[in-house]
């Protein structure tokens, strides 16, 4: 009797049984980090289009595909000047130039960041995009440097957006004319006056940065011509940027050393040209007041705005 009764109450309660584990294996898990109100994000495409660059004020575009351009790209989003999303590339990756990403819809602000450092800098936020020193340890180096930043309304079912970028950098650049001596190993560059650090809602750097920069010689030969280019991010107004320079032996002794003063603009190279090594000659002047009292003169490539040059 008792086995019938609880055979009777075992088969009342196997339906309801059977459905709830039908229920629980059809229930789709949540993501970590996903809230189920992320049904109403919105697919967003974002690619890198042109370079732009200027030339005598007037904008150009470098027809150069962003890989010959850039190693690294850096795309982040930012709302009510919190980062939201971000998306780092680099050269090699299927999709370098292209970011998709889902958000809710609304107002947002975009950077996207080009560079060849070798890592890449902190974009929490838009104001302190900072660049470092590169060291055995670690950092990124400074390398010429292309950026976007401006709105991004996300709306259902937007299209497809396509942006250009444009140079953040000033280049100096020195061009040793005479020959190189063989105990010369390495040259060291340490300037200030310019920015390791960009602000990219203006533009320009914000940082006093005390930025070095280190060329070994390995490969060249004894007697042969040596040419160097760093970057920076100048500041806003005419700001100068102050360059020491030593020439150095394999224990890191100066053998020979130079300094000098240049105002630098972005996407603007400023070149010094001369004798670095030969003995007494002088050292690198100042850059000139008046550039009609000097050498100078506007050189215009494809890639950069202008060219200020300087000999001594």
């Amino acid at each position: 009797m008792f086995k019938s009764v609880w055979q009777r109450q075992v088969a009342a309660f196997f339906p309801l049984i059977l459905l709830l584990l039908v229920l629980s294996s059809c229930e789709k898990p949540l993501m970590e980090g996903v809230s189920e109100d992320d049904s109403s994000e919105n697919r967003v495409v974002l690619t890198v289009g042109e370079v732009e660059t200027y030339i005598n004020g007037e904008p150009t575009r470098s027809s150069l595909p962003i890989e010959q351009v850039c190693s690294r790209l850096c795309f982040a989003v930012y709302q009510g000047g919190t980062r939201v999303k971000y998306d780092n590339q680099k050269v090699g990756d299927s999709d370098f130039g292209t970011c998709t990403m889902s958000l809710d819809a609304g107002h947002y602000q975009l950077l996207i960041l080009g560079h060849s450092g070798n890592a890449n800098p902190s974009t929490t936020k838009p104001e302190q995009i900072k660049f470092t020193n590169l060291t055995a340890s670690g950092g990124t180096g400074y390398t010429d440097t292309f950026y976007y930043y401006g709105d991004l309304e996300v709306t259902s079912g937007m299209p497809e957006r396509t942006y250009t970028l444009e140079r953040a950098t000033a280049m100096f650049r020195l061009v040793v004319k005479d020959a190189k001596p063989s105990d010369v190993k390495r040259f060291y560059f340490y300037y200030t006056g310019g920015s390791g650090q960009l602000d990219v809602t203006t533009g320009y750097g914000n940082a006093n940065s005390q930025q070095k920069v280190y060329f070994d010689l390995d490969s060249y030969s004894s007697g042969q011509s040596l040419q160097f280019e760093l970057y920076t991010f100048p500041h806003a107004g005419d700001q100068k940027v102050t360059f020491k320079i030593e020439a150095q032996n394999a224990d890191g002794q100066a053998l020979y050393t130079k300094e000098l003063k240049a105002s630098m603009e972005p996407n603007f190279i400023t070149q010094y040209s001369g004798n670095f090594f030969t003995q007494g000659q002088p050292d690198f002047p100042d850059e000139p007041d008046d550039p009609s009292e000097s050498s100078s003169s506007i050189l215009v490539d494809t890639e950069w705005g202008g060219m200020e040059e300087y000999s001594f």
